[in-house]
């Protein structure tokens, strides 16, 4: 029956049940029979011509690798030209809406042209409804917004019938083995394309069986049969989340911050393979993060909890937005600021308000040090320094003179002088130095 195929009785089932219905009859006979019946069923298939331009072939294959020591099952995404025979193939820490996209994104950038069909068996993220006839079958809200673009048609193979796009079940395979099997361990996931990429041009520089021109050949008269393919279509998959109350979103199985002030609201996102973005309800870019292939982990900006830190400065130490900061922003409080958090928050809000960046500040602590090296690092010294470094004004090398800072500090100790005097109603305060 259709669908139970791995439900089927074997030989000695059934020897077995005919010998329960009382059948005097031997193993030898009954296998014999069967193979004499599997044999006068077998399919016969009928070879196809492909024009060129005319189908392009895509499938996913799962590749197990080596990344940067860790062994990870990767997805291979692969595409095959049914004229030519052409390979095109990229790995993928996910089978889902983003990665498809962004593969079929990647691959038409790289052709430069669009084939009149593309080809799909029934994935999830191609085939919105599944039926065992093909007529039935919906597409993808994705899918049809990605032809739409591109202006390919497409067509999805039968039910367990592998062989309707026999050129990247082989090409997968094909792929898969000459890629991989030489070697499977990388620093990164992009090394791991960059070499994958280099297997498929030397595997198009061969010929195809029965071919007398080489795969890259063919495929040059080839191309001269499809449309050209527009700019980059934006690959994202569009989410909206609601911000729970550590003031994030859940991405799959992993959490990101947001910047605080939107919890219990639901924000735009858009989802792509290696980055996570995030949108106000005007369509402005508030936050952006890696995406990352962990399960149940937090991955949090420090900047994004500012306000919340403010009035709770004791949580700042032990607090996971602390470790997973900067280095050098974990550097600095550890070294000043570990008993003056307050001081610590109001700097950091003081950087993110004028957006200078962490290696201003940094330089800025050293400067402090410099001219003031017995003193503890001070949170208006810094702001003053960092003003200066905006104007260009901080050097590696020691100034000529500290008159500036001098003046500051004149002016600064004058103001606090006139301030006693009108508390303590006093006629004359000297502010010679």
């Amino acid at each position: 029956q259709p669908g139970k195929s791995k439900q089927q009785l074997l030989g000695t089932d059934s020897h077995q049940a005919l010998k329960k219905q009382g059948y005097q009859i031997g193993y030898t006979t009954v296998n014999r029979y069967i193979r004499q019946v599997k044999q006068r069923c077998k399919e016969v298939f009928i070879r196809q011509h492909y024009s060129p331009g005319q189908a392009l072939e895509f499938d996913w294959a799962e590749v197990k690798l080596e990344i940067h020591g860790v062994t990870k099952r990767v997805m291979l995404a692969v595409f095959t030209s049914c004229y030519s025979n052409h390979r095109w193939a990229r790995l993928y820490y996910r089978q889902d809406m983003s990665s498809f996209l962004h593969a079929h994104a990647s691959y038409f950038s790289f052709a430069g042209v669009i084939a009149a069909q593309v080809i799909y068996d029934n994935m999830r993220v191609a085939v919105k409804k599944f039926t065992l006839r093909n007529k039935d079958k919906k597409p993808t809200e994705a899918l049809l917004k990605l032809s739409t673009y591109y202006q390919f048609d497409y067509r999805f193979c039968n039910a367990r019938r592998g062989n309707e796009k026999g050129h990247v079940e082989r090409s997968v395979e094909y792929v898969r083995r000459k890629a991989f099997a030489p070697q499977d361990s990388f620093d990164s996931l992009e090394q791991a394309n960059s070499y994958l990429l280099d297997i498929c041009k030397d595997l198009n520089q061969g010929s195809a069986k029965g071919r007398s021109q080489s795969i890259d050949q063919d495929y040059e008269q080839e191309v001269q049969h499809m449309r050209p393919a527009p700019s980059p279509y934006d690959t994202a998959e569009l989410r909206s989340l609601r911000v729970d109350k550590y003031s994030c979103i859940k991405v799959d199985t992993n959490y990101y911050s947001v910047p605080e002030g939107l919890v219990g609201q639901f924000i735009n996102v858009k989802v792509y393979p290696d980055v996570v973005k995030i949108y106000d309800f005007e369509h402005r870019l508030i936050a952006s993060h890696e995406r990352k292939h962990t399960r149940f982990e937090y991955y949090l900006t420090l900047e994004h909890y500012l306000k919340t830190f403010r009035t709770k400065p004791g949580a700042l130490a032990g607090s996971l937005s602390l470790h997973q900061a900067d280095q050098i922003l974990k550097n600095i409080f550890a070294n000043h600021f570990t008993d003056r958090a307050k001081d610590f928050i109001e700097l950091l809000l003081f950087t993110q308000q004028h957006h200078y960046s962490f290696e201003q500040l940094q330089k800025a602590v050293k400067e402090c040090l410099r001219l003031c090296p017995h003193h503890p690092v001070c949170v208006d010294k810094l702001k003053f320094l960092l003003a200066r470094s905006e104007q260009g004004q901080v050097q590696d090398t020691p100034p000529p003179a500290t008159q500036e800072m001098s003046q500051h500090i004149a002016q600064h100790c004058t103001q606090q002088l006139q301030d006693i005097q009108s508390l303590i109603g006093s006629n004359q305060v000297s502010t010679n130095y």
